[in-house]
């Protein structure tokens, strides 16, 4: 499909620009957080689809976990590289994800299969390159976000998307699309960002109106109407 091959082309290209001036992170503790909840065995293999610049690659690493990541950008790649120097990445398609079957004991993906161009083949290939009843995180956006839902109460219009392709689900739904695509979902979890006062690496201070809002979303925000969901997932045996 043509239209398919364009996008992927701009996606691909969209990220090049972006990680050409800076980077895509979210706070260490989120990395952190998703790691303790899948637990990785040290020894064990890790595959993270959508790397980016390494964050979630190095927490793993430093538990003894064979971490490798791959990403559709080789900017981020480069990035990774300079930030983390022992960590193994390489460039490629989450949709054709060059690994064997059955080959890896955990796989996580965050805030990156939703920007594929079919995300359901994005979910296929993280089922066929998982072990029988490996672990799967899966961090994927809310189409009903508290903070969207007031910026259209106040406001009257939504959050503008600013990446190339997202697409946006409820809980509900995502966890149906998982599990149409070969995995089963075990736990659900809401995510919202981390409030920091300060900008990242210095002393100045942020918009302290914006950190308590940010403050109150995180800790009093319904399940339902959080940012982002993780899933926490398996494969089934019989898979």
């Amino acid at each position: 499909m043509p239209e398919i091959a364009i996008q992927r082309k701009d996606i691909k290209e969209f990220y090049n620009r972006i990680y050409e001036k800076g980077d895509i992170r979210d706070n260490v503790r989120l990395y952190r957080w998703v790691v303790k909840l899948i637990n990785p065995k040290a020894g064990y293999k890790l595959f993270d689809v959508g790397s980016g610049v390494g964050c979630l690659l190095y927490e793993a690493s430093r538990r003894g976990v064979k971490a490798v990541g791959m990403d559709i950008s080789f900017k981020a790649l480069l990035k990774a590289r300079e930030n983390f120097s022992d960590i193994r990445v390489f460039t490629g398609d989450g949709e054709k994800i060059p690994l064997k079957d059955n080959s890896l004991d955990y796989v996580v993906s965050l805030g990156s299969v939703e920007h594929f161009p079919i995300p359901e083949n994005g979910m296929q290939e993280i089922a066929r390159i998982l072990k029988k009843n490996g672990r799967v995180a899966l961090l994927l956006p809310n189409s009903f976000y508290l903070g969207d839902i007031f910026k259209v109460l106040f406001k009257g219009k939504k959050q503008e998307q600013w990446q190339v392709q997202e697409k946006l689900l409820s809980k509900e739904e995502w966890r149906i699309l998982i599990e149409e695509n070969g995995l089963k979902v075990e736990k659900i979890y809401g995510y919202n960002k981390y409030p920091e006062l300060f900008q990242k690496g210095t002393l100045k201070m942020k918009s302290f109106r914006k950190f308590i809002r940010t403050f109150l979303v995180k800790y009093l925000c319904p399940l339902n109407l959080s940012w982002e969901f993780l899933y926490i997932c398996k494969k089934p045996v019989f898979k």
